[in-house]
């Protein structure tokens, strides 16, 4: 695999999502506006437990199949994401199951294709109705702040373009580069 192609490769919690930054910066830190769906304020109690992505929702509908047919929920369209998940612990850790991928595949080098999943783990806790993770990857610390929806069963948020390009490597004219904005819901089992 090409050095473009390696670094094309990560993705997490997608895009993840809820993980990892391919900055070399040594913290990242990104937030955003603060969405709650219900009335009352989310504690750590509410995600302590085991989620799994149901829903990963695109801005723009893509074909990354390639059967002809396209779909904004990119679990429709390969089962890449099927695996992703996370568990918090109540002694504020957590581990996470995310999907890596590339836009080099194929024989041309422009096409979509899964990798291998990838586990993290680190700590993790609420603060103001957002979701905090810490993690430690090849001795740099990321922490990503995340505002979320939650329902008594879901928790989603948004992730933007210029969060995924930290996560994905888009080389451009791909399936996935008129996206701009995902929303990934996971589901409590």
């Amino acid at each position: 695999m090409t050095f473009n192609g390696m670094k094309s490769a990560v993705c997490a919690l997608m895009i993840g999502s809820l993980a990892v930054s391919c900055s070399k910066d040594s913290e990242a830190v990104m937030t955003e506006e603060i969405k709650v769906s219900n009335a009352t304020a989310i504690n750590r109690a509410d995600l302590i437990g085991s989620w799994d992505l149901t829903r990963m929702l695109a801005d723009a509908p893509v074909d990354l199949d390639e059967n002809g047919t396209s779909s904004a929920n990119l679990l429709d369209e390969t089962n890449c994401f099927n695996t992703m998940s996370i568990t918090f612990n109540n002694d504020g850790t957590f581990n996470s199951n995310n999907a890596t991928m590339t836009f080099e595949g194929g024989t041309t080098a422009d096409r979509f294709e899964c990798i291998a999943d990838r586990q993290d783990s680190g700590s993790w806790e609420v603060s103001q109705d957002t979701l905090v993770l810490t993690m430690k990857i090849n001795a740099d610390t990321f922490t990503h702040k995340k505002a979320l929806d939650m329902t008594s069963n879901t928790f989603s948020f948004d992730v933007n373009k210029l969060e995924s390009e930290q996560y994905v490597n888009d080389p451009g004219d791909t399936q996935a580069s008129g996206i701009r904005i995902l929303e990934l819901e996971y589901t409590r089992r």
